[in-house]
């Protein structure tokens, strides 16, 4: 999958439906590489259905729809020939809460370039994506310790470490500090901003101020439609929607 496009992801005509009811309703845009894209918007409005689409998560939930588009390097990530599981190994996915294996640091780290047959060095490997989540410092002399010993925070980078082990070129982050004390959440943040130089990221977040620090581009969505997407400061800033501002200065969500 190689291509000259600016834009990693595009989205066209997107629908996604529970049953009968749509969670995303026809949303077009545009995700562009080495940027930080943050999706804001109250709860229910849909933010964690499009961005679990990303990588066909929701494949596994029972009764779901799902009409138009999504394009990764321009192909159809849904086309009847893509294999999703080829697609999650591109596009990784960090969760709300840290959801470290009962393992090893090391084999946490290892574990999933290890079944699906990596032939490097793993040793290099862990070494790397550990560096790479700002974790290595921490636990470089205890690989064995069990991971579940970590702190929060550090539990959280390991899961990015993890995903950065896959070798992908997206990281979707679905509420990554919302679990998180203010000075893990700092460090996640800085972290954000180093991985973006190699990868894109897509991170859906409640905490406006969270999206404003970190983000180049917000998307706001509402009951399921994407209201308004642009440059996180004029989002911010000069908002051409009256929705958007409402919500931006806290009249409602």
């Amino acid at each position: 999958m190689t291509t000259l496009s600016d834009n990693i992801f595009k989205t066209h005509k997107l629908t996604i439906s529970y049953g009968s009811k749509p969670a995303v309703a026809d949303v077009s845009f545009s995700v562009p590489r080495h940027r930080i894209t943050a999706i804001i918007g109250p709860s229910g409005c849909g933010k964690s259905t499009l961005l679990r689409a990303f990588n066909r998560m929701n494949d596994f939930i029972p009764d779901v729809k799902m009409e138009g588009r999504i394009l990764y390097l321009d192909q159809d990530i849904y086309g009847p020939n893509v294999d999703p599981v080829e697609i999650r190994k591109c596009i990784g996915m960090v969760f709300q809460k840290p959801n470290p294996f009962p393992k090893s640091i090391f084999k946490n780290v290892a574990w999933g370039p290890s079944i699906n047959g990596y032939r490097g060095n793993i040793q290099e490997l862990v070494e790397k994506s550990l560096q790479r989540a700002a974790l290595w410092d921490e636990v470089s002399g205890r690989l064995e310790d069990s991971a579940l010993a970590l702190s929060g925070g550090q539990q959280q980078r390991l899961c990015i470490a993890r995903a950065l082990a896959m070798e992908p070129e997206v990281i979707l982050m679905d509420e990554p500090c919302s679990a998180l004390d203010p000075v893990s959440t700092a460090r996640i943040e800085d972290l954000m901003g180093e991985l973006k130089k190699r990868y894109t990221i897509v991170i859906v977040t409640h905490n406006m101020q969270q999206a404003a620090r970190v983000s180049d581009l917000t998307g706001f969505f509402y009951q399921g439609e994407l209201i308004e997407f642009g440059p996180t400061k004029q989002i911010f800033t000069k908002p051409q929607n009256k929705q958007t501002e409402d919500y931006i200065t806290g009249r409602f969500g």
